[in-house]
Protein backbone atom coordinates (compact mmCIF):
# COMPACT_ATOMS: atom_id res chain seq x y z
CA UNK A 1 0.00 0.00 0.00
CA UNK A 2 1.29 3.42 -0.88
CA UNK A 3 1.58 6.12 1.76
CA UNK A 4 -0.52 8.48 -0.34
CA UNK A 5 -3.55 6.23 -0.31
CA UNK A 6 -3.54 5.88 3.48
CA UNK A 7 -3.01 9.62 3.97
CA UNK A 8 -5.87 10.40 1.56
CA UNK A 9 -8.19 8.00 3.41
CA UNK A 10 -7.25 9.57 6.74
CA UNK A 11 -7.83 13.06 5.34
CA UNK A 12 -11.24 12.04 4.00
CA UNK A 13 -12.39 10.58 7.31
CA UNK A 14 -11.18 13.61 9.26
CA UNK A 15 -12.92 15.95 6.80
CA UNK A 16 -16.17 14.01 7.24
CA UNK A 17 -15.80 14.08 11.04
CA UNK A 18 -15.32 17.87 10.99
CA UNK A 19 -18.36 18.22 8.73
CA UNK A 20 -20.50 16.11 11.06
CA UNK A 21 -19.20 18.13 14.00
CA UNK A 22 -20.41 21.35 12.32
CA UNK A 23 -23.76 19.82 11.30
CA UNK A 24 -24.39 18.78 14.91
CA UNK A 25 -24.50 22.43 16.00
CA UNK A 26 -28.03 23.41 17.00
CA UNK A 27 -29.77 26.44 15.60
CA UNK A 28 -31.05 29.01 18.10
CA UNK A 29 -34.73 28.69 19.00
CA UNK A 30 -35.22 32.29 17.85
CA UNK A 31 -33.12 34.69 15.77
CA UNK A 32 -31.97 36.65 18.83
CA UNK A 33 -28.69 37.16 20.64
CA UNK A 34 -30.19 35.69 23.81
CA UNK A 35 -31.20 32.48 22.01
CA UNK A 36 -27.74 32.25 20.45
CA UNK A 37 -26.14 32.81 23.88
CA UNK A 38 -28.15 29.87 25.22
CA UNK A 39 -26.09 27.63 22.91
CA UNK A 40 -22.71 28.86 24.18
CA UNK A 41 -21.80 25.53 25.79
CA UNK A 42 -22.41 23.66 22.54
CA UNK A 43 -20.32 26.20 20.61
CA UNK A 44 -17.55 25.93 23.22
CA UNK A 45 -17.51 22.13 22.84
CA UNK A 46 -17.55 22.50 19.04
CA UNK A 47 -14.65 24.98 19.03
CA UNK A 48 -12.50 22.84 21.34
CA UNK A 49 -13.17 19.70 19.30
CA UNK A 50 -12.57 21.49 16.00
CA UNK A 51 -9.16 22.76 17.09
CA UNK A 52 -8.33 19.42 18.72
CA UNK A 53 -9.06 17.64 15.42
CA UNK A 54 -7.16 20.34 13.53
CA UNK A 55 -4.11 19.86 15.75
CA UNK A 56 -4.37 16.08 15.30
CA UNK A 57 -4.53 16.50 11.54
CA UNK A 58 -1.42 18.69 11.59
CA UNK A 59 0.39 16.22 13.86
CA UNK A 60 -0.55 13.30 11.62
CA UNK A 61 0.67 15.08 8.51
CA UNK A 62 3.91 15.97 10.22
CA UNK A 63 4.26 12.34 11.25
CA UNK A 64 3.62 11.12 7.71
CA UNK A 65 5.77 13.78 6.07
CA UNK A 66 9.05 11.90 6.23
CA UNK A 67 7.73 8.31 6.28
CA UNK A 68 8.58 6.35 3.15
CA UNK A 69 6.92 3.00 3.86
CA UNK A 70 3.63 1.85 5.29
CA UNK A 71 2.52 -1.69 6.06
CA UNK A 72 -0.68 -3.49 6.89
CA UNK A 73 0.15 -3.01 10.58
CA UNK A 74 0.40 0.76 10.09
CA UNK A 75 -2.89 0.69 8.16
CA UNK A 76 -4.65 -1.17 10.99
CA UNK A 77 -3.34 1.28 13.58
CA UNK A 78 -4.66 4.06 11.35
CA UNK A 79 -8.09 2.41 11.03
CA UNK A 80 -8.35 1.99 14.80
CA UNK A 81 -7.28 5.60 15.33
CA UNK A 82 -9.91 6.76 12.81
CA UNK A 83 -12.56 4.73 14.67
CA UNK A 84 -11.94 6.77 17.81
CA UNK A 85 -11.74 10.01 15.81
CA UNK A 86 -15.14 9.17 14.29
CA UNK A 87 -16.63 9.20 17.82
CA UNK A 88 -15.60 12.83 18.39
CA UNK A 89 -18.85 14.38 17.03
CA UNK A 90 -20.88 12.12 19.31
CA UNK A 91 -18.88 12.82 22.47
CA UNK A 92 -18.71 16.53 21.59
CA UNK A 93 -22.47 16.74 21.39
CA UNK A 94 -22.80 14.75 24.62
CA UNK A 95 -20.25 16.94 26.43
CA UNK A 96 -21.58 20.19 24.93
CA UNK A 97 -25.08 19.41 26.12
CA UNK A 98 -23.82 18.49 29.59
CA UNK A 99 -20.78 20.72 30.04
CA UNK A 100 -20.91 20.71 33.83
CA UNK A 101 -21.44 16.94 34.10
CA UNK A 102 -18.31 15.00 35.05
CA UNK A 103 -19.56 11.76 33.47
CA UNK A 104 -20.24 13.40 30.09
CA UNK A 105 -16.81 15.05 30.09
CA UNK A 106 -15.28 11.79 31.30
CA UNK A 107 -16.61 10.07 28.17
CA UNK A 108 -15.06 12.85 26.07
CA UNK A 109 -11.81 12.34 28.00
CA UNK A 110 -11.84 8.57 27.37
CA UNK A 111 -12.25 9.02 23.61
CA UNK A 112 -9.45 11.59 23.63
CA UNK A 113 -7.18 9.25 25.53
CA UNK A 114 -7.87 6.31 23.22
CA UNK A 115 -7.34 8.51 20.16
CA UNK A 116 -3.99 9.72 21.50
CA UNK A 117 -2.87 6.18 22.34
CA UNK A 118 -3.69 5.05 18.80
CA UNK A 119 -1.87 8.00 17.24
CA UNK A 120 1.15 6.97 19.29
CA UNK A 121 0.82 3.31 18.22
CA UNK A 122 0.63 4.40 14.59
CA UNK A 123 3.73 6.55 15.07
CA UNK A 124 5.72 3.71 16.61
CA UNK A 125 4.66 1.38 13.79
CA UNK A 126 5.75 3.97 11.22
CA UNK A 127 9.06 4.32 13.05
CA UNK A 128 9.62 0.56 13.04
CA UNK A 129 9.00 0.22 9.32
CA UNK A 130 11.07 3.31 8.46
CA UNK A 131 13.95 2.56 10.87
CA UNK A 132 16.53 2.56 8.08
CA UNK A 133 15.99 6.30 7.52
CA UNK A 134 18.07 8.29 10.07
CA UNK A 135 16.24 11.56 9.40
CA UNK A 136 12.86 9.91 9.95
CA UNK A 137 14.10 8.24 13.15
CA UNK A 138 15.40 11.54 14.52
CA UNK A 139 12.09 13.21 13.74
CA UNK A 140 10.13 10.24 15.16
CA UNK A 141 12.09 10.33 18.44
CA UNK A 142 11.17 13.96 19.02
CA UNK A 143 7.54 13.33 18.02
CA UNK A 144 7.30 10.29 20.30
CA UNK A 145 8.67 12.31 23.19
CA UNK A 146 6.04 15.01 22.70
CA UNK A 147 3.29 12.44 22.21
CA UNK A 148 4.19 11.05 25.65
CA UNK A 149 3.85 14.60 27.01
CA UNK A 150 0.48 14.87 25.22
CA UNK A 151 -0.62 11.54 26.72
CA UNK A 152 0.52 12.58 30.21
CA UNK A 153 -1.38 15.85 29.99
CA UNK A 154 -4.45 13.98 28.72
CA UNK A 155 -4.26 11.53 31.62
CA UNK A 156 -3.94 14.45 34.07
CA UNK A 157 -6.99 16.27 32.65
CA UNK A 158 -9.56 14.12 34.47
CA UNK A 159 -7.96 14.27 37.94
CA UNK A 160 -7.43 18.03 37.48
CA UNK A 161 -11.11 18.51 36.60
CA UNK A 162 -12.10 16.41 39.62
CA UNK A 163 -9.76 18.38 41.88
CA UNK A 164 -11.10 21.71 40.64
CA UNK A 165 -14.65 20.35 40.45
CA UNK A 166 -14.92 21.98 37.01
CA UNK A 167 -15.51 19.44 34.18
CA UNK A 168 -14.80 21.83 31.21
CA UNK A 169 -11.13 21.81 32.26
CA UNK A 170 -10.94 18.40 30.56
CA UNK A 171 -11.74 19.82 27.12
CA UNK A 172 -9.39 22.79 27.44
CA UNK A 173 -6.47 20.67 28.65
CA UNK A 174 -6.98 18.13 25.84
CA UNK A 175 -6.98 20.85 23.19
CA UNK A 176 -3.88 22.56 24.59
CA UNK A 177 -2.06 19.22 24.84
CA UNK A 178 -2.77 18.51 21.16
CA UNK A 179 -1.48 21.88 20.01
CA UNK A 180 1.93 21.59 21.72
CA UNK A 181 3.26 18.72 19.54
CA UNK A 182 2.12 20.51 16.36
CA UNK A 183 4.29 23.52 17.16
CA UNK A 184 7.29 21.38 18.11
CA UNK A 185 6.95 19.11 15.07
CA UNK A 186 6.62 22.05 12.69
CA UNK A 187 9.92 23.40 13.95
CA UNK A 188 11.46 19.94 13.73
CA UNK A 189 10.38 19.54 10.10
CA UNK A 190 11.85 22.95 9.25
CA UNK A 191 15.15 21.82 10.76
CA UNK A 192 15.22 18.63 8.67
CA UNK A 193 14.17 20.41 5.47
CA UNK A 194 17.01 22.96 5.76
Amino acid sequence: MGKGRLVAFTDAVIAIVITILALDLELPAEPTMEALWELRESFFAYAVSFFWIGAMWINLHNQWHMARRVTTRVAWHTVLMLFFISLIPYVTRFAGGNLMNMFALGVYWAVSLLTTINIMAQGYALGFYNRDDPDFLASARVLNHWMWVDLGVNVAALPLALLLNYPPVIMVVICVAAVIPSVVIRRLNQRFEN
